[in-house]
């Protein structure tokens, strides 16, 4: 049948299916698990929901069948690592991602079914049904153990089996109320007794298959029970005598006998001492009595001799305290006569002193006066001295500070002004050099350019003579038409600015005398200008011959 665990689905359907097919159910194992996986679409991540909703939700589907066939047994397979696991609700339906996350989904599912289980079996109880919860491979394996006390040991996890034993010393108080001795007394006695498991190989072994898994608690109990057996039994064989006034031989003599018994249960007795020993019908204390009465007669009659003792001693004490009293007081007469004469003598020598200390003092007043005045005149002439120093070391100090801020400033300042003029020289060299050179090359660059202007002219000339040659008068002509009105122009220029000229001539005078010779000289000046000779031309010859 198929049956998927990771739906809730799937798994209501395979119960249903299983319930119409199958009339009986015996043994219900839930056994699938994964390590791994994310979310599901009913809410909870995939490694809980396969590991415990799917085994949880089947076997509500299916108890009632499991009922119907008792005996029948649910067998849950679960692990060591639920104790590593923490329910935690809110946590259940997040996605877990990487490998850390996805072992405490593991390990919380476990736990889930640890519970599980527990809960199942107490609801079961009286049903016929009944529910185990295992982890696989812990049931099979070898039979052998290892003991470890005081180190260390290898112990492979959610593999290995490990438990653990305390050692420390215990301490147990036993009470034996009301039990009769060897003459039918009833004592209550009160004992402590400090043991401790022992760590003997085989001894512990015995140690560890009695107690492994209980507490301190349960091995105290044991340890109890059989100590006060033990106590019992032994008080019921002494006499109060020997139990009251020999303690020590009463404990010791039970842990003699009941060391073997706890010894076969890996246990040792480090001691046991008898803490109280009392009854409730007054026969410790009627022992008592009699050695009471004698001890109380005994202690009057030692008070009355003490006191007896007391006052003839304080009768002697009182004569020999006069006696030291009179001899006191007439040592101390003497001793007040010897204090004054020795006063009286003390007193005389001490005058003498005074005198003479007096004397002596003035004297070497008077010394101490002149060796003063002497060392005053000694610190006079050692200042003057100073003095004299001072004086001399202030003029050298005058002196350079003089070379300092006069001799030097002026030094630096000529050798500052010589370094300026040097290079003012080199400077005013230096320019006239560049302006040498410049002139240079600006005659150098004017002679080439007239030397330019000369071969381009004469060029020029020579183009003008051979085109005139070639034409005759009439490039002569045109020539000089063409250059008349920048004669005109020039001729003009400096009359521009004149608007108008009269010339007066009368008897005697030069006017048109000059005006035929300018005439006359116009010819010439084109001539210079520009080569034509207007001499030539008819027009000209016959203005300039009837000006003539």
């Amino acid at each position: 049948m198929s049956l998927d665990l990771a739906s809730l689905a799937s798994v209501r359907a395979f119960a249903e299916t299983f319930l119409r097919a199958e009339p009986r159910l015996d043994l219900l194992i839930l056994n699938a698990g994964i390590a791994s996986g994310g979310r599901r679409s009913d809410g909870c991540n995939l490694v809980f929901q396969v590991n415990h909703l799917g085994h949880f939700l089947l076997t509500q589907l299916l108890l009632e069948r499991l009922k119907r066939c008792a005996p029948s047994r649910v067998v849950v397979v679960a692990s060591n690592a639920h104790r590593s696991g923490r329910i935690d609700f809110e946590r259940l339906g997040r996605p877990v991602e990487g490998t850390l996350q996805n072992f405490q989904a593991y390990c919380d599912s476990k736990l889930a079914n640890i519970l599980f289980a527990r809960e199942l079996a107490g609801r079961l109880e009286g049903t016929g049904v009944t529910c185990y919860a295992l982890h696989p491979g812990g049931c099979c394996g070898s039979d052998q153990k290892q003991y470890v006390f005081g180190g260390w040991a290898w112990a492979w996890w959610c593999v290995s089996d490990t438990q653990r034993l305390s050692l420390e010393v215990m301490t147990i108080l036993c009470r034996c109320e009301n039990i009769e001795t060897s003459e039918g007394v009833p004592l209550y006695v009160t004992g402590v007794a400090q043991v401790k498991i022992m760590t003997e190989r085989e001894l512990l072994a015995v140690a560890c298959e009695q107690f492994l898994g209980k507490n301190v608690q349960d091995v105290k109990n044991v340890v109890l029970q059989t100590l006060e057996g033990h106590l019992r039994s032994i008080l019921g064989t002494l006499t109060v005598e020997q139990i009251y006034q020999d303690r020590d031989q009463f404990a010791k003599l039970v842990r003699e006998v009941a060391a073997p018994d706890v010894g076969r249960m890996g246990i040792e007795i480090l001691s046991f001492t008898i803490k109280d020993v009392y009854d409730k019908v007054e026969y410790l204390s009627s022992l008592g009595k009699t050695q009471t009465a004698v001890v109380q007669r005994d202690a009057d009659i030692g008070v009355a001799e003490a006191e007896r003792d007391a006052g003839i001693r304080e009768a002697e004490c009182k004569k020999e305290m006069l006696d030291v009293k009179f001899m006191s007081d007439t040592k101390v007469a003497d001793s007040k006569r010897a204090f004054e004469l020795q006063k009286a003598a003390f007193s005389q020598e001490v005058n003498i002193k005074t005198a003479e200390s007096q004397l002596a003092y003035e004297l070497q007043g008077a010394r101490e006066q002149q060796k003063i005045r002497q060392e005053e005149i000694e610190i006079e002439v050692v200042q003057r001295r100073k003095q004299i120093d001072i004086e001399e070391k202030e003029i050298v100090r005058m002196d350079k500070e003089l070379i300092a801020t006069v001799r030097r400033p002026a030094e630096a300042e000529a050798f500052r002004m010589q370094q300026i003029a040097e290079g003012d020289k080199v400077k005013q060299v230096m320019i006239a050099q560049a302006e040498a050179e410049r002139i240079r090359k600006i005659g150098e660059a004017e002679a080439a350019v007239i030397e330019a202007i000369g071969k381009a002219d004469a060029e020029k000339m020579k183009l003008k003579a051979e085109a005139l040659q070639q034409y005759g008068e009439a490039a002569k002509m045109a020539l000089v038409l063409d250059a008349l009105p920048q004669i005109a122009s020039k001729v003009a220029a400096p009359l521009a600015k004149v608007e108008e000229i009269v010339i007066l001539s009368g008897d005697g005078s030069k006017v048109t005398t000059e005006l035929s010779r300018l005439l006359a000289e116009i010819p010439a000046s084109v001539h210079a200008i520009t080569g034509v000779d207007l001499a030539k031309i008819p027009l000209i010859q016959k203005a300039t011959g009837a000006q003539a």
